[in-house]
């Protein structure tokens, strides 16, 4: 049976439980498992809350007791729920904090250093820096060195976030350096985890619309309609401009000189 605590998304969970269930019993139906939670005459509300249907809490504390969980497994679960169906930033932030507090898995799918580093944008933005400047242990000149600064605390805590992880290290003249050039993510970070730092950026752009900066920058933005298939077109063209992007990067003959936060977003608007 599926482990609760490898789970970030309870409706993966739930389906994942059935799957299991039903292998080992071919009369766990879902009509069954319906029947379980007292809807007697149906099948199709598990099939809704698969597909997205909202969970009362009621139905909650139903499933909780048909699928015989102890009692920190309950309340990990209680948590997934809340999280999977916050609509806020910050509901869903407390209830990831949550989840990361409770988790009882040896693989450690949600640990809590890697929400760390993907909270906060200016852990990255630190990293990136390092590979410019020769940064010893003056944290107040590091903070300053941002846009828009954050302070010298801060910048502590990030670089011994990222020396913690390994992701920074210092080199044989004293100065703290990105271990390598590039961060590929670990396998048991979720999608969730990269929303997260998706968010955050997003706030970082934000303050920097804010802020009055003469720093060169470029912000456009488009609203546009158009059918599925010029939207694949797009897809397709904003992938190959992305790939072009990291060969710049790589093929710059120059050292470094600035760090640069480059942001794509393609959304639907509509339904």
């Amino acid at each position: 049976m599926p482990n609760i605590y490898e789970y970030i998304d309870f409706r993966k969970f739930l389906s994942d439980y059935y799957d299991a269930k039903h292998e080992l019993d071919r009369k766990f139906t879902k009509a069954a498992f319906c029947r379980k939670i007292g809807l007697p005459n149906t099948r199709g509300y598990l099939n809704e809350v698969l597909k997205g249907r909202p969970v009362s809490p009621n139905f909650v504390d139903r499933i909780v007791e048909t699928l015989h969980f102890d009692k920190e497994e309950t309340q990990f679960f209680r948590i997934l729920v809340l999280f999977g169906q916050a609509t806020k930033e910050d509901e869903r932030e407390l209830h990831l904090e949550q989840l990361i507090s409770l988790n009882r898995s040896p693989k450690k799918i949600l640990d809590f250093n890697m929400f760390a580093l993907y909270k906060e944008w200016h852990n990255s933005v630190i990293r990136a820096l390092l590979d410019i400047d020769n940064f010893d242990d003056d944290f107040g000149a590091l903070a300053k060195r941002l846009l828009p600064p954050i302070t010298a605390r801060k910048a502590k805590e990030s670089i011994k976030l990222l020396s913690s992880l390994g992701l920074i290290r210092k080199d044989a003249n004293g100065y703290w350096k990105p271990a390598e050039k590039a961060i590929s993510t670990p396998s048991y970070v979720e999608d969730e985890l990269v929303k997260q730092y998706q968010l955050s950026l997003l706030e970082f752009a934000k303050i920097t619309v804010l802020s009055a900066q003469s720093q060169p920058h470029n912000f456009t933005t488009n609203t546009i309609s158009i059918s599925n298939e010029g939207f694949g077109r797009i897809q397709k063209r904003l992938e190959k401009f992305r790939s072009e992007v990291r060969s710049l990067i790589v093929k710059d003959e120059k050292p470094a000189q600035k760090v640069y936060q480059l942001n794509i977003q393609l959304f639907p608007a509509t339904k």
